[in-house]
């Protein structure tokens, strides 16, 4: 009879701290360890261009579970900003997000078709180019031709829309106002204020407002709406200028050492490349950022002043010639520009022709 009572009790017994353990959760699933370490330079700190790095180092993150660890690191605290490339080159660093037209006269003046040009495509027709069109090749037979250990994986990166045309000590009314300007701004946008007669000045971003302040340049452009909101461009008394087609978009690219990519592990190749092309998500973020910008400035007082349509057709004219002067003396920039010409071509045949336009609907258009 005891061993009945004591077998019950111990049944009883088990069943209640089986019931108990049944109440307490799971332990979670951890994520895969990381197998992999991106130590990645990039933008300076601050505004949304670090922003939407950030969202590809996410996506790299996500869609490698866990496996591939992102440590972004902002221009400057690694290697000195918009210097990546050189850094990536002298193994400094092993990977980054940077832009060709920091590297113009590495590259050569051909890196100046591959994004952020004057005149040029959108961030919708550049995107297009490059994950269906030529661009990712060119760009590689451009580097082969640089003899650099540095190559590009995936798309375009931090993918905007047009940076705006700038700010300036007086509106432009005529293409003579450029004369004499003492004017921050790059690429091949800047051998066109050139040969306006501006005065050149190659300024990093975060030193641009304090030489505003203080006289060392006149005018500059730099960014879209959100980047000059976040530099704090609408405190200084300056004529803001639009449209921004002397930049009709702003993008970098992930750079990396080919010794670096070797070692990458060949199934994680793919997440990487993959999470570039999620830049268009970016872009779609960015637009609205840049529309919350525009809110602020007309909030802050900021008038925007635009560019007569003379100034801009005969700038346009400009760019179109140094193109031709520019493929004239390089097989490869004729090779490219031709390329992107016929791609745009065609892209655009059904965007401006199907696609309609609303000008008429809206008063902030003029």
């Amino acid at each position: 009879m005891k061993k009945k009572i004591f077998l019950w009790v111990g049944i009883v017994g088990l069943a209640s701290m089986l019931g108990s353990l049944a109440l307490i959760p799971p332990a979670p699933v951890s994520a895969a360890s990381p197998v992999y370490k991106m130590d990645m330079a990039a933008w300076p700190p601050g505004g949304p261009y670090l922003e939407q790095l950030k969202m590809f180092a996410k996506r790299v993150e996500t869609y490698s579970g866990g496996r591939i660890k992102v440590n972004l690191f902002a221009g400057g605290m690694v290697c000195p900003s918009t210097k990546e490339f050189d850094a990536l080159e002298s193994g400094a660093i092993k990977w980054g997000g940077t832009c060709f037209n920091f590297n113009l006269g590495r590259v050569g003046k051909v890196g100046g078709l591959f994004g952020a040009d004057p005149g040029g495509p959108n961030a919708t027709e550049l995107f297009a180019w490059w994950r269906y069109g030529e661009a990712h090749k060119l760009v590689a037979e451009m580097m082969k031709r640089a003899k650099t250990d540095v190559m590009v994986i995936g798309g375009p990166l931090h993918l905007t829309g047009a940076e705006s045309f700038g700010w300036f000590k007086k509106p432009i009314n005529s293409l003579s106002d450029f004369k004499g300007m003492k004017y921050r701004c790059m690429g091949l946008y800047g051998e066109v204020a050139k040969k306006l007669g501006a005065a050149v000045v190659n300024l990093p971003g975060g030193e641009i407002y304090q030489a505003y302040e203080r006289g060392v340049i006149d005018g500059f452009e730099y960014c879209t709406p959100s980047m000059d909101y976040s530099a704090g461009f609408h405190n200084l008394k300056a004529v803001m200028h639009e449209p921004g087609f002397q930049s009709t978009t702003a993008m970098c690219c992930l750079m990396v050492r080919k010794d670096t990519w070797a070692k990458v592990p060949d199934d994680l190749k793919g997440v990487i490349e993959a999470a570039t092309w999620g830049s268009m998500e970016d872009y779609s973020w960015m637009m609205l950022e840049d529309a919350k910008a525009m809110v602020k400035f007309k909030e802050a007082g900021v008038k925007i002043h635009y560019l007569p349509a003379d100034v801009q057709k005969n700038i346009i004219k400009m760019v179109d010639q140094l193109h031709m002067d520019l493929a004239k003396g390089d097989p490869l920039y004729k090779k490219v520009l031709e390329s992107r010409n016929k791609f745009l071509e065609a892209f655009r045949s059904v965007d401006y022709i199907v696609q309609p336009r609303y000008e008429w609907k809206y008063q902030f258009v003029k």
